[in-house]
């Protein structure tokens, strides 16, 4: 009921009230002693006015979900490289510095499946980043991981967990196909999605970095003293000295991605 309603009810309604009230009097005549008394008017009952019921309130419009734009993809692989640009400054702009775009498509597909391996790209990586030089500790004549290493890749990481994981996976279903079209390239029977699955399971079952292990260094590079660690996959110990804070973070991310893959 609106208020133009219960106004003209309640002029209504104290009218009648009004008029129950002070309506004259038609009372019985009396004799007495000759003499005509008008009894009292008996006092008028007035009736209360019917409660009105409170009307729920007015539900609000409905919002309408807009509808977003799609996403740009390009036709063809040969002319994906300023799209894949285009797509890195919207979704981390600090990422941009790192890539290299000429082939990134290409590059990209061929570093997944490398990874779902557990091997680490050597050639043809989709992104180059200057690492400062790895550092060791020598202690007693033998040599331990420095946790100078810890923090090389941490604006690395930061820049890909800093991309919304939703808007990351509405861009991996648009960009499939062509994603799809260069794993074909490589002459594989599985699918590109299966790489991708397989590299998230291997990065999510990567446990912490041991604790006080020693390196050796028998030629160029440091290899772990203990053959059980230097054995395990080159995707893991590289987990390992990214350090567990970077590890956990790529971790929880991908846990999240994961529901938009």
């Amino acid at each position: 009921m609106n208020r133009k309603i219960l106004a003209v009810a309640a002029v209504v309604v104290l009218a009648v009230i009004l008029f129950l009230v002070f309506k004259p009097s038609e009372p019985e005549k009396v004799v007495v002693e000759e003499t005509v008394i008008a009894p009292a008017p008996a006092p008028a009952v007035v009736q209360a006015p019917a409660p009105v019921e409170p009307q729920p309130p007015a539900q609000p419009p409905t919002q309408l979900e807009v509808e977003e734009p799609p996403i740009p993809t390009p036709e063809t692989l040969d002319e994906s490289d300023t799209y894949v640009v285009a797509a890195v400054e919207k979704l981390s702009p600090p990422l941009l510095q790192w890539i290299v775009p000429e082939e990134q498509v290409r590059k990209l597909v061929l570093a997944v499946d490398v990874l779902a391996e557990g091997k680490l790209p050597q050639r043809h990586k989709p992104v180059e980043i200057d690492l400062q030089a790895f550092k060791v500790e020598e202690l007693n004549g033998k040599y331990e991981l420095s946790d100078a290493n810890l923090d090389r890749l941490t604006p690395l990481i930061d820049s890909i967990v800093a991309i919304d994981p939703k808007t990351l996976g509405q861009h991996y279903h648009a960009w499939m196909p062509l994603l799809e079209k260069a794993y074909g390239e490589l002459g594989k029977q599985d699918s590109f999605k299966a790489r991708v699955d397989r590299v998230i399971k291997r990065i999510q079952e990567a446990g912490p970095a041991p604790v006080d292990a020693t390196l050796v260094r028998p030629h160029v590079f440091y290899e772990y003293s203990d053959p059980a660690l230097e054995n395990r996959s080159a995707l893991e110990k590289w987990l390992w000295r990214m350090g567990d804070e970077n590890r956990e973070k790529l971790q929880a991310y991908l846990r999240e991605l994961k529901f938009y893959l």
